[in-house]
């Protein structure tokens, strides 16, 4: 790939003390989290490669593949097995969890010149997608970073509009020692879509006997869900210890040989509101489920207040590492507490259920370097006392060097992860127009591990998941649990290749589990995406033509329901067996790429199979258009 790039030396209030100072200037890394990931080398590069460019959309991953409703931005489930860990009140929405950006995935940019990037794109039917990303240093040592997202799309079928946004904003600052930082972000997300529940008649579609999209009936005509999530954090950490360069004046000074650490104070603030409302509560479509209390209208609003106060030690002092730290502890307290304002009872108008809850968890972490090839990393968190009191999880990583970190012949590494973790919210208790359960699961339990072979272009792996207790919704679309033990077995292999002029970046994986009744995944899946890069102007542009390939075995998909914004079992329709193939066209003009895509050409064939959830078709073949463009100073 060709790329632009300038050196020239970076001021100190930009740069690491313990780097070099002339470095490529377009260069962006970034860290999440806190501070203390950015001290302790876990870093990554901004992505601006071609091959991905043309990747618009969150659930365009190159490493996994979901099943999705009959437009962008809508609910969504990865194919294949996923064991959501998690202990505490646990506030997500699964089904739009690659919608919602929060302090999991806000990120802080390392620059060394001000930049600003802008995707755009537009497809067929007034699909739009716009991103900018603006970062820059405002004073000495203060960082400050602007994301603003939208995503507009009217949809091809009745009932299926979607208009989403995200906006953060982020700063980070240090001192000139750095002996004291803080960071700092707020974000916020609306989630604003229609429901229609999926088209009446799937033979429509199978059989093409209705082409205009447009006009299939639906089987809900009135419904909207509504997601609204914001919040705000603040991260700091304080070394107990001054910075040597202090004491050197004076006589009695010695070297430091023990750092006796940092304390860190992390506060975080999140609201979280979810509503859904239906005209039409009579409709056939919720004949199999409770009874309606509101024949006149469905309005089911929830709503979370959230806060975590969060303090720990670690052994962190002033020197930055580069995933090498050679010994890492850290021992801390953690309070949460969540005001759940209950349910709407739908015949007194009052609130129901409310309930504050809180916990206090003990949390420890350690990394070990040894020999310069060999590295142990460990977490653990257990909750002490309050909501959900006994529940932990632990996890670990050996890595294993065949050589040493910088000079190997690839890396074996082994992951295990046990935990505990009592029923969610929505698991145990819930109230509304169509669907209301008490339920006294029991905790679940789970063992998950993972070892694999990595190569810097390739890795490959098995996992196998043993879950005593598992929940799920079954098909009444209610929470269940098994009382056994289901296990889910995975090879898996992914790649990232170049070689010459060519790319190719994917995944394939084969799974197989102890309980069809429960868990259902397709047998095999994969994703390849093949690239070619042609120069057109040495230095200046090429361009990349490439095909997309995402495939997987037939399998009942789970349905989803959109009064529950939850997907659940299904025994009576097989999805998939059909491969889904985009190709596509980019330039690379300096630092802006451009692509033109034409997305699902097997619906050419007239094979109209192309389903990944029940009732839901996918979107006809189509072009759309995007571009890239980062800008500096």
């Amino acid at each position: 790939l060709l790329v632009c790039c300038h050196l020239h030396v970076i001021p100190n209030s930009l740069f690491p003390n313990d780097e070099i100072s002339t470095i490529d200037s377009t260069l962006v890394k970034y860290f999440n989290g806190n501070l203390n990931n950015l001290t302790l080398g876990q870093v990554y590069t901004y992505d601006t490669t071609t091959l991905l460019s043309s990747y618009y959309e969150p659930l365009e991953k190159p490493f996994s593949t979901f099943q999705t409703l009959s437009n962008s931005g809508l609910a969504h489930k990865k194919i294949g097995f996923h064991y959501h860990t998690s202990i505490g009140f646990n506030t997500k929405s699964e089904a739009f969890d690659s919608y919602i950006r929060d302090s999991r995935n806000i990120i802080f940019p390392i620059i060394y010149q001000p930049f600003t990037e802008i995707k755009y794109m537009m497809g067929d039917k007034k699909e739009q997608h716009l991103e900018v990303l603006f970062s820059r240093e405002f004073l000495p040592n203060l960082f400050i970073t602007l994301n603003y997202d939208i995503d507009f799309s009217p949809g091809v079928y009745k009932r299926s509009k979607m208009q989403n946004s995200f906006f953060d904003g982020s700063l980070r600052y240090n001192t000139k020692n750095n002996r004291y930082g803080v960071s700092g972000y707020y974000y916020n997300n609306k989630i604003d879509i229609q429901e229609n529940g999926g088209i009446k008649y799937d033979s429509i579609f199978v059989n093409n006997i209705e082409t205009d999209r447009s006009v299939i009936d639906v089987n809900l005509t009135n419904a909207t869900n509504l997601i609204k999530i914001s919040g705000f954090a603040v991260d700091q950490y304080f070394n107990i210890l001054g910075t040597q360069t202090e004491k050197k004046q004076d006589s009695t000074y010695k070297k430091r040989k023990i750092d006796i650490g940092r304390i860190n104070h992390h506060f975080e603030y999140q609201r979280n509101r979810y509503v859904y409302e239906d005209s039409n509560p009579l409709s056939y479509f919720y004949n199999n489920y409770d009874p309606v209390i509101d024949s006149t209208k469905t309005f089911d609003s929830i709503y979370f207040h959230n806060i975590k106060n969060v303090i720990h030690w670690n052994t962190l002092g002033y020197k930055k590492h580069n995933n090498d730290i050679p010994f890492y502890l850290s021992f801390g307290l953690e309070h949460n507490f969540t005001y759940h304002a209950g349910y709407l009872d739908l015949n007194t108008n009052e609130r129901i259920n409310k309930q504050n809850m809180s916990n206090l968890r003990a949390n420890a972490g350690i990394i070990i370097n040894l020999f310069k090839s060999t590295r142990i990393t460990g977490n653990a968190q257990l909750i002490t006392n309050g909501y959900h009191a006994g529940d932990f999880f632990i996890d670990g990583q050996w890595k294993q060097f065949l050589g040493t970190y910088t000079k190997n012949l690839g890396a074996l590494k082994f992951d295990v992860n046990l935990n505990r973790q009592s029923a969610d919210w929505v698991e145990e208790h819930y109230y509304s127009n169509n669907f209301r359960w008490h339920n006294d699961f029991n905790p679940s339990t789970a063992l998950l591990l993972q070892g694999s072979y990595e190569l810097p272009f390739l890795e490959i792996g098995i996992e196998q998941s043993n879950i005593s207790n598992y929940i799920y919704f079954g098909t009444d679309a209610k929470p269940a649990q098994h009382s056994g033990t289901i296990s889910v077995s995975s090879l898996y292999t992914t790649f990232d290749v170049k070689f010459r002029k060519f790319e190719f970046i994917g995944f394939a994986s084969l799974q197989a589990t102890n309980n069809k009744d429960i868990i259902h995944i397709p047998t095999f899946q994969g994703k390849i995406k093949l690239a070619y890069n042609i120069n057109l102007v040495k230095n200046i542009s090429m361009m990349q033509p490439s095909i997309t390939i995402n495939y997987f075995t037939e399998y009942y998909a789970d349905a989803y329901m959109p009064a529950l914004r939850t997907f659940y079992l299904q025994n009576e329709i097989k999805v998939g067996n059909f491969p889904y193939i985009d190709l596509c066209v980019t330039f690379k003009i300096k630092r802006a790429n451009i692509f033109v895509q034409y997305t699902n050409m097997y619906s050419l064939t007239g094979d109209n199979r192309y389903i990944t959830t029940p009732h839901y078709p996918m979107r006809d073949s189509r072009f759309c258009f995007g571009v890239n463009w980062r800008l500096y100073k």
